[in-house]
């Protein structure tokens, strides 16, 4: 649906399709958002699925925000149930996953609303439907707030319009798509176990007893804080040619510790001082600091710090110092929600740094492993277009339709079987 908008394909859907508001579709109810006020982190707390939990039509459960127990009992109306779709509210509003097995009555947050359907396939048609980029597009243009703190009312969004194929080829679209989310799947399973042997690596590495010396932060890397980007009305939001910008959203929900893309862009002259590829881009909320490699030139936004080391085999070690010291380094943050990191008290902290063979050593080998993590996730991004192009044909009717098949089981074009 790439150039069209919503209504203009849904007017053009094959016979026999009807189209229905979400709000209004009998086997689907909007239950609404979640917690409004989960109080601090607690880590023996309930988990709790926020906004950056929700990523490429899947659910992440690897850094969840918890709960006080007691908040949770007072909140039962959105525990998550199996089957459940939760939708993003703010930030990248519209962005959907099903909830799975291992999510059951987690809460959510208010940043996120819940969906309840009955069945599996109109939970897996709905989110597939929220996924496509005319839907995307849609949710946009019903959100209000400033560029980076987008917001989508639930009342907007139970008047969603919904194609309501025939069950049957509905069935038969789910099972092509079944396909490729299990290949995404495997892809995600890849890039979390190069990550994890990585950072093992790491860990063998650094503590190894060796009495390496210390070295403040500040005389490793040349360290630079962020500034809120310029006005929305000289601004050129999402110009094309344009400079990257890095908001903390952008780190904080990067599934990967690499960054190579941004939604939004800064026309040239309106970006300042812009970090090079190689950079470490670093932000944080209240239950850990967060940092990522960047591979393009970016300018980064207000509360995001950018790292700039001498050399890459410098850039490794020092990411996976940062990642791995996360929930510490979050003291340097200031603000209740942890967000607001501090240049100076960033740059006073210290690090064991190990002799250059060390370094280099380590950057050779977590170099390999971080590559073959991001040719899993390039992959996982053809099959999300490949997804995205089969709803196109799906909806224009074009869908590939099985051919019949006679009494013996053979399809038109088969060989006919030779008698022994």
């Amino acid at each position: 649906m790439t150039g069209e908008g919503l209504e203009g394909r849904l007017r053009r859907l094959p016979d026999g399709w009807d189209v229905g508001r979400l709000g209004d579709l009998p086997t689907a109810q909007v239950i609404g958002y979640g917690v409004t006020r989960p109080g601090a982190h607690t880590e023996t707390g309930v988990p709790m699925i926020r906004a950056a939990d929700i990523q490429d039509g899947r659910l992440r459960g690897d850094e969840p925000r918890r709960i006080e127990p007691r908040v949770h009992e007072a909140n039962r109306r959105s525990w998550l149930e199996i089957g459940d779709v939760v939708v993003v509210l703010v930030g990248r509003v519209g962005e959907a996953a099903v909830v799975q097995t291992e999510f059951q009555h987690w809460n959510a947050s208010r940043t996120v609303a819940v969906i309840r359907t009955r069945e599996p396939d109109e939970a897996a048609w709905l989110n597939l439907w929220l996924g496509s980029p005319a839907v995307r597009a849609w949710c946009e243009r019903q959100a209000t707030g400033s560029t980076l703190q987008r917001t989508l009312s639930v009342t907007a969004l139970r008047k969603l319009p919904v194609p309501i194929p025939p069950a049957g080829l509905r069935a038969q679209l789910l099972r092509a798509v079944r396909l490729l989310e299990e290949k995404a799947a495997t892809n995600a399973r890849i890039t979390e176990c190069a990550m994890k042997l990585s950072e093992a690596h790491f860990v063998r590495e650094a503590s190894d007893g060796t009495p390496w010396p210390e070295r403040p932060l500040a005389s490793l890397v040349h360290l630079t804080a962020g500034k809120p980007p310029p006005k929305p009305d000289d601004e050129g939001a999402l110009a094309e040619p344009g400079t990257a910008f890095v908001a903390p959203a952008d780190i904080l929900q990067s599934k990967s510790p690499h960054l190579y893309a941004t939604e939004r862009r800064l026309p040239s002259g309106k970006e300042g001082r812009v970090c090079a590829p190689g950079s470490l881009l670093v932000a944080s909320r209240e239950d850990g600091v967060r940092a990522v490699m960047n591979h393009v030139p970016a300018a980064v936004g207000r509360n995001v710090l950018a790292l700039e080391p001498e050399s890459v085999c410098d850039a490794y070690w020092l990411l996976h110092e940062v990642c791995s010291r996360g929930a510490e380094l979050v003291a340097t943050a200031q603000g209740s929600a942890g967000r607001e990191l501090s240049r100076k008290a960033f740059a006073a902290i210290t690090v064991r740094w190990p002799p250059q063979e060390v370094r280099e050593r380590f950057a050779r080998l977590a170099g390999h492993l971080h590559e073959r993590a991001r040719i899993a996730e390039s992959e996982s991004e053809k099959l999300r277009d490949l997804r995205g192009r089969l709803l196109d044909r799906f909806l224009s009717g074009a869908f590939p339709k099985r051919p019949p098949i006679d009494d013996q089981g053979a399809q038109p074009g088969d060989r006919p079987k030779q008698r022994v």
